[in-house]
């Protein structure tokens, strides 16, 4: 269910009031979305996604997190896995620019990945990439932003090369442990 806000928001008081919640929500410049639980399936997928990443980055030069709210653009997103440029900060609550963000998809959120958010974090200043993973069979659509736009392109298996920060992730690695 959608809160429909009878005023305005701006981002900054979406933040204030977020804060105070129990639950996460996003906020997609209108509307505050309560964000629920994903499936087993869902949690298992994130979980692999970190792990293959952390093995793989440096973690040095980037830092990987999990649904950690973003800011920008008068949006805030919760990313299943973003990974960053530098180290974030522990005491950092909300993220303001990305290199990488990781959606994984479901039958209720599959619409708004593949469209609101995918011209959401194109507004990223330091994205280069969104890789959108299916749950329900083995998938991944990886847009790499170049020239102004996203060039597009589907994996069923091998690697997805992200070169900007020098990470190959098998296809396999990413659904280790689940049958699809």
């Amino acid at each position: 269910m959608n809160i429909v806000l009878q005023e305005p928001w701006t981002v900054e008081r979406f933040l204030a009031w977020e804060d105070a919640q129990e639950g996460k929500h996003e906020f997609d410049g209108v509307r505050i979305v309560p964000m629920t639980g994903g499936s087993r399936r869902h949690q298992r997928i994130v979980m692999n996604l970190l792990m293959a990443l952390e093995e793989r980055l440096d973690l040095n030069a980037f830092d990987v997190v999990q649904e950690m709210r973003i800011s920008f653009d008068g949006k805030v997103r919760y990313p299943d896995v973003s990974v960053c440029s530098g180290r974030i900060q522990d005491e950092t609550r909300t993220l303001h620019d990305a290199i990488a963000v990781f959606e994984v998809l479901s039958d209720e959120t599959a619409a708004v990945d593949k469209t609101e958010k995918r011209s959401d974090y194109a507004s990223l200043p330091g994205v280069k990439y969104y890789v959108m993973v299916e749950q329900n069979r083995i998938a991944a659509t990886v847009l790499e932003f170049f020239e102004g736009h996203w060039k597009e392109k589907e994996l069923t298996s091998g690697s997805i090369s992200l070169p900007e920060i020098r990470v190959e992730l098998p296809i396999a690695a990413i659904y280790r442990g689940l049958q699809v």
